[in-house]
């Protein structure tokens, strides 16, 4: 049987690759093309993070989950009118969206990239963006917020340190004028020479010394002030989402190449199925020879 057709083989590995080719390239014409559209960010961590500058898998996985939690999505769902645009419900868009956003952290750095893919480009540049607005708005928020309880504690302190210093003051005030008075204070006769007495000095170093604790809490008050002015704002970006002009799936040349490859490898099986209905359709001249009568 294959003694007979054997040049079927021959035909068949080269007509198989083109079959492949041709099947992969209408198959490729039919999915749908997506287009990819790429922010970069960096996040600059604060006291809301604990305070440390390293970068931790956890912090990335944390901030990851936020960026595309449901109540971000749902805004980004509302902001851009999805559900009307899709022509589908509320959370069936939300179920999309999640579907069509990546995050991912950039190997070697401190850098965030989200990543959308759909097939309207527009889309996905716009979507892109709105999740990169919402994540930054709600880094600002809670960045703020973290702020103002920090420095209600520190103006806490503050006013009470300036209460102790106050104490202070007085205290060496009321020593000086008994000095003046020479009466005594806290039972404690005052001397001629103020500058001897051991209450008196005792008093002035307690003064000076809560005084020094004062004025550098008001430096750090300052410093923290600052600090938290310059963290509100830390998501930073560092690549815009653009329109994307080219298709990023299906993935044209590498779908051709597969297709023609699995042509080739389909292409014996093809041959035999071939050359079994060959067999079947013309009968062997051997056969039909020997049935004529002599």
């Amino acid at each position: 049987m294959f003694k007979r057709f054997w040049w079927v083989f021959l035909v068949i590995a080269v007509i198989g690759p083109v079959i492949g080719l041709m099947v992969a390239a209408v198959v490729t014409y039919v999915i749908p093309k997506k287009y990819e559209s790429q922010a970069t960010i960096e996040v600059r961590q604060g006291p809301m993070d604990g305070g440390s500058h390293q970068m931790t898998p956890q912090f990335f996985g944390t901030e990851f989950e936020i960026i595309i939690s449901h109540d971000s999505l749902v805004k980004v769902t509302d902001k851009l009118e999805l559900a009307n645009k899709w022509g589908v419900d509320k959370e069936t868009a939300i179920r999309i969206l999640k579907g069509i956003v990546q995050t991912q952290n950039i190997r070697g750095t401190d850098l965030i990239s989200v990543t959308v893919r759909h097939t309207n480009k527009a889309d996905a540049r716009d979507i892109t963006a709105e999740i990169v607005r919402v994540y930054r708005d709600y880094r600002k928020e809670v960045s703020k917020r973290d702020l103002e309880r920090n420095l209600a504690e520190w103006n806490k302190s503050v006013r009470e340190q300036e209460d102790k210093v106050e104490e202070r003051r007085k205290f060496l005030s009321e020593i000086e004028m008994a000095r003046e008075k020479n009466i005594t204070v806290d039972g404690t006769e005052t001397l001629l020479h103020l500058s001897d007495s051991p209450n008196y000095i005792d008093a002035k170093n307690d003064f000076e010394k809560n005084q020094t604790v004062l004025s550098e809490m008001k430096l750090n008050l300052v410093r923290e002030t600052m600090n938290g002015k310059l963290s509100e704002d830390s998501v930073i970006i560092h690549e815009e989402p653009q329109i994307g002009d080219f298709p990023v799936s299906p993935n044209v040349t590498l779908n051709l190449i597969l297709g023609t490859a699995l042509g080739f490898l389909v292409s014996p099986l093809l041959a035999i199925v071939v050359i079994v209905l060959l067999n079947l359709m013309l009968p062997a001249k051997e056969g039909g020879d020997a049935a004529r009568p002599g």
